[in-house]
């Protein structure tokens, strides 16, 4: 897996070059900056199994995130390179102000002979999304529609938290110091398609990407006194990912639009590795399920082409 990432890090910057000395000569530079600021959603879930084999049972320990909400601010910048090269980055970072957490813990297969289950908050933290890309522009004879097929890289992060404990099997209620958190990343190549439509006052940007990731995640679990700190436990997987977007672009100027945007991806990640690490210096393996990571952005703002 970490091969053909390094693959595909390379693969933009050849293509790049080639493009640049091919059209070179017809040079039609523009590029835009979008600075934008909006509303996000997040849910991310895992289990692990009893054993590395995973049984006995299947799913041992589930930890669920939902309604993770945040203030979302993104910046992208896009090209274009003569007739025929185009590129696009982004960055965007999301403050999380609200969110819930249940970590729940079965005896048998199947979510079965649950004992014990905690509802907890998750109203801190962070996410965070980067991803660059180059593309080959493929315009339509009429309709002013262009087909951009691309290749890029992304890296995507949830820094999450566990606190304000509530016990609910069994039902003792709110428990104190609760303070644990959840780091996860997901990184790896990508291919898609940018499809471009635009009249003289309207343009519409749809994006298409299926991705291949790299999972990693650490936590501290910090009420675990028989768990090591900070590192209590890792995760590793590979897993794959879909992204897609829709930009909306309104012409106020010949420099400035408006811009509306909405972002939705879904990522899974199966059959991977947990270990966790004991006070005492010993660890202990486990099979990592699967890893699920959904996310839905409404973003607004302002472009500025030069």
């Amino acid at each position: 897996m970490r091969k053909i990432a390094r693959y595909f890090v390379y693969i933009p910057c050849v293509l790049c070059a080639v493009f640049f000395f091919a059209w070179n000569s017809e040079a039609q530079t523009r590029s835009e900056f979008t600075l934008s600021t909006g509303y996000r959603v997040d849910e991310l879930q895992w289990s692990i199994a009893g054993d590395i084999n995973g049984c006995c049972p299947n799913i041992l320990s589930e930890l669920t995130w939902s309604d993770i909400s945040s203030y979302n601010v993104k910046a992208a910048y896009n090209f274009y390179e003569g007739q025929f090269l185009y590129g696009r980055a982004s960055l965007d970072y999301g403050f999380i102000f609200s969110g819930n957490n249940q970590d729940s813990d079965y005896l048998e297969d199947n979510h079965n002979s649950e004992f014990s289950r905690s509802n907890n908050n998750s109203d801190s933290g962070y996410v965070l999304d980067g991803t660059a890309g180059i593309g080959y522009r493929i315009r339509s004879v009429r309709g002013g529609v262009e087909l951009i097929p691309m290749i890029g890289y992304s890296y995507h992060k949830q820094n999450l938290t566990i606190t304000d404990g509530f016990q609910t099997i069994p039902e003792t209620g709110a428990f104190s110091g609760l303070d644990s958190s959840y780091r996860a990343r997901w990184q790896g190549p990508w291919i898609g398609t940018d499809i471009h439509y635009a009249t003289k006052q309207w343009a519409l940007l749809t994006k298409l990407e299926y991705h291949l990731a790299d999972y990693y995640a650490y936590a501290n679990w910090n009420l675990r006194d028989d768990f090591e700190h900070p590192v209590s436990y890792e995760h590793w997987a590979d897993g794959s990912g879909f992204v897609f977007a829709l930009d909306g672009d309104y012409k106020l100027n010949d420099r400035w639009s408006f811009v509306g945007t909405l972002d939705a991806q879904y990522w899974k990640a199966t059959s991977g590795l947990d270990r966790t690490y004991f006070s005492d210096g010993t660890s202990s393996d486990t099979r990592l399920n699967q890893v699920v990571w959904d996310s839905y952005a409404a973003l607004v703002g302002l472009k500025y082409t030069f």
